[in-house]
């Protein structure tokens, strides 16, 4: 009998989790003509658009939240250093993003 309710138990919890919503947060800024957002969607993708281009798509890392990234934007090198503040808080993952020698921070 026991086995049974720890076997359901565990499934409802299973179900549950697959049933969370994605978290996801988002960041703006506009420099000049250039308009950069990012996303952080499961905690761990990134990304980052330019003037409305996904210019990079990658994973910071699972373990500590950080990463270096690059992409192109109309031919100009776009790159992306991110990393997280211990305790993966809300806001606790930015990254300065590099486009066409203009830097901006966002906080995702």
């Amino acid at each position: 009998m026991f086995q049974k309710m720890t076997i359901g138990a565990t499934l409802a919890l299973t179900l549950a989790a697959c049933a969370t919503p994605a978290f996801h947060t988002e960041s703006r800024v506009a420099h000049g003509d250039l308009h950069i957002r990012g996303e952080l969607v499961d905690s761990t993708d990134v990304h980052i658009f330019v003037n409305g281009d996904k210019v990079i798509d990658d994973r910071v890392s699972l373990l500590h939240g950080d990463g270096d990234f690059a992409g192109t934007f109309k031919g100009k090198p776009v790159r992306a250093s991110c990393s997280t503040r211990a305790g993966r808080k809300l806001d606790a993952t930015s990254c300065v993003v590099a486009v066409a020698g203009k830097r901006v921070t966002l906080v995702l």
